[in-house]
């Protein structure tokens, strides 16, 4: 009888222990969020029935069951049908010679008889075979979960060792394209640089020398003024009118040729 205690336990729509247990006129117990997602999936505005009996009600009211929920509690805490199979199995306790049980709460072994019940009594608790499975399925999803991580991760290292590599290439191949290229603007620049000096020079020496030809030039041409001033001062100074008319054409064709010459260079 002790062992079909978990099956007066189990809710008919999701098969598990009832959580939240409630009821609604035909004295059938269903999970809350179960007997509301079941009538979610019917007419919005029509009957409701229940799962167990088939009975329709027009407007049910979910009632909460206390007791039904104290005894769905205390069992999940320490559940007789897993004690009274664990007392039928083969696993001996070490110092007694009792059967042990294991607590999934704790991750411990518990002897039902050794062991303070009271120390247990909101944890789960069930048969070693049970929790040998149910450990096992665990780590067994932790496993695949962590090797998935591990492939996901050995994939990523993998990618961005490819992408090391490609950057480091690239930025290599990408930093011997740009001193190609300063070296070749450098070259046409010093090329450029020293052909502007070369014109510079050339142009320069150029303007040097018509300079220093006018300069030339017009030394000479201050020379002669000079002169053709000296020779009329000389002709204006003769106090003499003989004397100063004596020599006047000689004067005069000295001083209009300094002069013509003078102009003809402006």
């Amino acid at each position: 009888m002790a062992c079909s205690l978990k099956d007066e336990l189990l809710c008919s729509i999701c098969l598990s222990i009832y959580q939240d247990p409630v009821s609604f006129g035909c004295e059938h117990y269903f999970c809350r969020k179960c007997i509301t997602e079941h009538w979610s999936r019917q007419e919005p505005h029509g009957a409701r029935d229940c799962p167990e009996c088939r009975r329709t009600f027009a407007d049910p009211l979910l009632s909460p069951s206390l007791k039904l929920s104290n005894i769905v509690e205390r069992y999940s805490a320490f559940p007789l049908d897993a004690i009274l199979n664990a007392q039928r199995s083969s696993y001996p306790c070490k110092d007694h010679e009792k059967v042990k049980l294991f607590c999934l709460t704790d991750k411990s072994l518990v002897c039902f008889f050794c062991d303070e019940p009271a120390l247990h009594e909101q944890h789960q608790v069930t048969t070693i075979d049970e929790a040998y499975e149910e450990i096992q399925r665990e780590m067994k999803e932790q496993l695949a979960t962590l090797q998935d991580s591990e492939r996901g991760h050995t994939e990523a290292l993998q990618l961005l060792q490819r992408q090391l590599t490609e950057t480091k290439s690239s930025a290599k191949s990408l930093r011997a394209t740009i001193g190609d290229a300063f070296e070749r603007l450098h070259r046409f620049l010093r090329e450029r640089q020293k052909s502007m000096l070369e014109e510079l020079e050339m142009d320069t020496a150029r303007k040097l020398s018509d300079i220093e030809h006018k300069i030339q030039r017009y030394s000479q041409q201050l020379r002669d003024v000079k002169e053709g001033i000296q020779i009329l001062q000389e002709r204006l100074n003769e106090t003499g009118r003989h004397d100063f008319l004596e020599g006047v054409a000689v004067t005069s064709e000295r001083s209009e040729y300094s002069l013509l010459k003078n102009v003809a260079c402006f």
